[in-house]
């Protein structure tokens, strides 16, 4: 029926005002894309998390080994984009130099954060179904080396979203420094370490090794407290850090706008943040209309009309908190 579009769409058609760059490239899966497989996965239960995070993931999978993402000419084609991007760099009292929201300026950068090749295999590695990331500033969060050598490109800290990867566009062989480092352990013992000004134990340092560009490691964000080192010479450091949601409706959203509004102006973060919500509760109540269920009892179907209202009630609730919050990181080692 003509002006009715019952779509719901994982990007919406709206963006804010940016600029373009000048010189895009067409993604190509067959072409970008050389997706294997970590050699090693590390659990929640090896971070000492246990029953306290109990109903807030769907899966035990907390973070992995490197593994390649990107071919060659994917590697190629993402160090064009990026070297463009490279001129919208903002920073935060956590990052020095980073460009947010640059899939609304590189249709590239747009369709390979939302590729179902990309996202399909991640959630096989994360033994559950991901989606990206309905907030379009939550998707290739690019980082760039700090201008000051030896300056951290990111303190150690969680994220602001429930999970992601972090792909090198650069050769992390190619420079001195610049290590990506787990925390093993859980976000209350960083926390109570940084508290009493301990240093963090060697040996609770993960370094992954990096093979080279193109080479990624996928964490739980928000569980897994990690750190990317400064480079202790001149030269170049590039990565991107793209986000997902659980496709589990029954898993709480997890977004910290009181965190976010550090990183990007709050009215981006606002928008998409209620867009992101109303995904939520139109899965909901999509899944009501188009499978409608004959069988279910009057209470069955209140449940159901809840859940959706439930997100909405939350989205409120969070976009009505004024309460100032400060970015929240554990410094540097």
């Amino acid at each position: 029926m003509q002006g009715i579009n019952l779509e719901l769409k994982r990007f919406p058609d709206s963006s804010p005002a940016l600029e373009p760059i000048k010189d895009d490239i067409a993604f190509d899966p067959a072409i970008h894309l050389a997706l294997e497989q970590p050699q090693q996965i590390f659990t929640l239960s090896d971070l000492n998390y246990g029953d306290e995070i109990s109903g807030t993931t769907p899966t035990d999978v907390a973070a992995t080994s490197c593994f390649r993402l990107l071919s060659d000419a994917g590697v190629e084609a993402m160090y064009h984009v990026c070297k463009q991007l490279e001129a919208f760099t903002t920073s935060n009292p956590r990052i020095s130099r980073n460009t947010r929201g640059g899939v609304y300026r590189s249709q590239f950068l747009r369709d390979f954060s939302l590729s179902v090749d990309v996202a399909e295999h991640l959630s096989q590695i994360m033994k559950t179904p991901l989606l990206p990331h309905a907030m379009g500033h939550q998707l290739s969060h690019l980082n760039y080396q700090p201008l000051t050598v030896g300056e951290s490109v990111d303190k150690w800290h969680y994220d602001t979203l429930q999970v992601d990867y972090v792909m090198f566009v650069t050769d992390p062989n190619k420079v001195d420094g610049g290590e990506f480092q787990y925390f093993a352990g859980t976000r209350d013992e960083m926390a109570a370490l940084h508290k009493a000004g301990q240093p963090i134990p060697v040996d609770r340092v993960i370094s992954p090794a990096m093979p080279g560009p193109g080479y990624a490691v996928l964490m739980q964000g928000n569980y897994v407290v990690h750190q990317a080192k400064g480079i202790r010479s001149e030269g170049e450091r590039i990565t991107l850090v793209n986000g997902y949601n659980y496709a589990d409706l029954s898993i709480p959203d997890y977004s910290a706008i009181d965190q976010l509004v550090y990183a990007d102006p709050e009215s981006y973060v606002t928008a998409e943040y209620a867009r992101q919500m109303a995904l939520r509760c139109g899965q909901h109540l999509q899944s009501i209309s188009n499978q409608t269920d004959f069988n279910a009892s009057r209470t069955q179907q209140i449940e159901r009309l809840q859940n959706a209202r439930k997100v909405l009630d939350e989205a409120i609730a969070l976009l009505g908190d004024d309460t100032h919050q400060e970015m929240k990181h554990f410094g540097e080692s």
